[in-house]
């Protein structure tokens, strides 16, 4: 373990109110900030080089014996999403046997994209694994974006079809949507609990003054995204950044397509910090 604890940071802007306070702190207060593609923050929790970080709800799903998961603290929709997108050149349910790129940057989203498709247009492409790009390369019908890039893109307007997978989810279950989660290691909690407590708390806490600030958040990000101030706040009051009893039944709702397609080995449970 590294001399100062590591807490993990989704480097898209969607994260700017949860680390408000933290961006702002004179010092790092004793922890020290990693940030990545939620793939990225996957990875590193697997090799335990994070001690608490924002994951994917996939990998927390698969790999839920090793993670205890934080409350409070998520990043949810209801309905529209915004920046998980998926493009394409045909209507979605003539994608059946052709070929779709994802992102390899989050495995919820991946996972999602093949859950909407299949039950909502009876859509089964071929999928694989590549870079977002601004045009499909030849032989690709669909893309899956998300972040900044799927922002991006949106704003640029080039592709006939496009699907925001938060709405696509409600439309299918009527429940909200987590496509992430903050978890410590459980190894991490079982030998310093104080520890992940103070983590846990300077990320509620700072969420409540980015919430609060979301204003000056817009203003700020404008430069990173090419969108303006008011397209910026319809964003982030698309956003929830809880865990409560209803998100939960959205997330556990989500592992059991997942199980249920064989892309989950077992069945998680939400274990709590």
């Amino acid at each position: 373990m590294p001399d100062q604890p590591r807490l993990g940071r989704i480097r898209y802007i969607n994260m700017l109110p949860i680390y408000y306070a933290i961006d702002r702190a004179a010092s790092r207060n004793g922890f020290e900030v990693v940030s990545g593609t939620p793939a990225e923050l996957n990875e590193l929790m697997r090799g335990k080089q994070l001690d608490v970080s924002a994951i994917s709800s996939y990998e927390y799903g698969r790999h839920f014996r090793d993670y205890l998961l934080l409350p409070e603290l998520s990043i949810t929709t209801m309905g529209d999403v915004g920046s998980v997108l998926f493009f394409s050149r045909l209507p979605f349910q003539a994608l059946s046997g052709r070929e779709v790129v994802l992102s390899a940057a989050s495995a919820t989203s991946a996972a999602l994209v093949k859950v909407v498709l299949a039950e909502l247009y009876g859509a089964r492409p071929l999928y694989r694994t590549g870079a977002v790009s601004d045009t499909f390369a030849d032989g690709v019908c669909g893309m899956l974006a998300i972040g900044d890039e799927a922002l991006r893109l949106r704003a640029r307007g080039v592709y006939p079809y496009f699907l925001d997978l938060g709405r696509a989810w409600h439309d299918l279950t009527g429940l909200p949507f987590v496509f992430g989660v903050w978890a410590a290691r459980r190894e991490v909690w079982e030998r310093d609990p104080a520890l992940v407590t103070y983590l846990h708390q300077t990320l509620v806490d700072s969420k409540a003054q980015g919430c609060a600030a979301l204003s000056e958040i817009c203003r700020q990000a404008t430069a990173q995204v090419n969108l303006s101030e008011a397209e910026l706040l319809d964003y982030f009051q698309k956003l929830q950044y809880d865990l409560d009893a209803g998100q939960q039944e959205g997330l556990i709702a989500f592992f059991r397509y997942l199980y249920r397609y064989g892309d989950l080995p077992e069945m998680p449970e939400l274990r709590f910090i």
